[in-house]
């Protein structure tokens, strides 16, 4: 039987089942949460620990990913999503039972959602090494098309304190990603190279071994903590500017419709310019996006600003993907897409732990100030460290 050479649209599912979950467990994450009884503070320690959990276990999984034995990427993105599907069970089960576990599954749900991101990336780019042809952007597009329905469906079904509909909507996605991953057509790639070299790698650590990266590493995290300030405490943004539950997925849906056209048109871009330009100039744009957030005064106005997830998020979040791939060595490339993701990761922890406070304390506009101040420290910081070669990086 003759192998299909292009994968985008087996890899298209493997991106809808991720990233609509993004919809439930991130985008309604203060909705649920506080529904529930906890506070802003205490939303935020949720999310925080799920994401601290994360990039643990990230730093874990792709440093054994890596290994010449070691199970596929495949192998472990299937079974890190069936516990994420028993988990979601659970949380339906328990309805409005058992605060506390509640409180502690939606954290591992948020842990294992970060944790698979990098592992679902690598299993597109280590078939792009391969020679198979995989639209990257295209597929992300495609998976953000997804996500603007869920929220704007969920937007219509969370309604008071029923919101059942987040467990089944990470239900429906999680099994998604399930199916399309098993069916996916993926080859681990045989890497041979001789034992001192191979220890060698090993011994070096990443970080050291890319200080390019590193520093790059950091002004991502705060461009995260200014992206993740608004996804995780939209609600409250969206009161302060008039509105309501309902709103909130109209600015989600808006922002993931944004997205699409430079998703899909990601391979162009790439073809005319370096990922190194194209995550400076995502930087800019998660970076514009909170402060006109900050300064929005109605929402009319929230909606508009919307419009800079088109040139922010979704041009730094598919860049970084290919920057991952090009600034590090082949045998560091899972480990780098982990570090990628685990920026995200650190952002969610920060923007977690600081905006519930910073609401508790300062009020939502004072939360806002902050993460642009931080957000403005992380695209000086991109704008320093990006590189075009991995000798630079190194």
């Amino acid at each position: 039987m003759k192998e299909k050479k292009n994968l985008t649209l087996n890899y298209v599912s493997v991106q809808i089942g991720l990233w609509t979950m993004y919809a439930p467990l991130m985008g309604y994450t203060s909705v649920f949460l506080l529904a529930k009884g906890f506070s802003n503070t205490e939303v935020g320690l949720i999310s925080a620990m799920g994401c601290i959990i994360s990039a643990i276990l990230q730093a874990i999984v792709s440093g054994y990913a890596d290994r010449e034995k070691s199970k596929s990427v495949k192998s472990i993105l299937t079974a890190i999503a069936l516990v994420q599907l028993v988990l979601a069970v659970i949380l339906l089960l328990l309805n409005n039972n058992f605060v506390i576990v509640i409180g502690v599954i939606f954290g591992a749900l948020i842990a294992l959602l970060q944790l698979m991101v990098p592992l679902a990336n690598s299993l597109a780019m280590e078939m792009m090494n391969q020679g198979k042809k995989i639209n990257y952007g295209a597929s992300r597009g495609t998976a953000s098309l997804f996500y603007a329905i869920f929220v704007s469906v969920m937007g219509l079904f969370a309604k008071g304190d029923d919101l059942r509909v987040v467990p089944l909507a990470t239900i429906l996605s999680v099994s998604i990603l399930v199916i399309g991953t098993l069916l996916f057509p993926f080859r681990k790639a045989v890497r041979i190279m001789p034992v001192e070299v191979e220890h060698k790698v090993e011994s070096k650590a990443f970080l050291i071994k890319y200080p390019k990266v590193a520093l790059f590493l950091i002004g991502a995290i705060c461009a995260y903590v200014g992206h993740n300030l608004i996804n995780t405490f939209l609600y409250q943004i969206v009161v302060l500017k008039g509105g309501g539950s309902v709103n909130m997925g109209v600015c989600l849906s808006l922002a993931a419709m944004f997205e699409i056209p430079v998703m899909f048109g990601f391979a162009y871009l790439l073809a005319r310019r370096d990922s190194s330009v194209w995550v400076r100039v995502g930087s800019v744009g998660i970076m514009l996006k909170i402060i006109l957030t900050l300064i929005a005064p109605d929402m009319m106005s929230l909606y508009v600003v919307q419009v800079c997830q088109m040139f922010g998020f979704a041009v730094f979040v598919v860049a970084t993907v290919y920057y991952a791939n090009q600034a590090v060595e082949e045998s560091d490339r899972v480990k780098g897409q982990a570090y990628m993701t685990m920026a995200n990761t650190l952002g969610i922890v920060f923007a977690s732990m600081l905006g519930g406070v910073l609401i508790d304390r300062y009020g939502t506009n004072g939360m806002m100030i902050a993460g642009s101040v931080i957000t403005v420290v992380g695209t000086v910081l991109i704008f320093l460290s990006t590189t075009k070669n991995k000798a630079e990086a190194a």
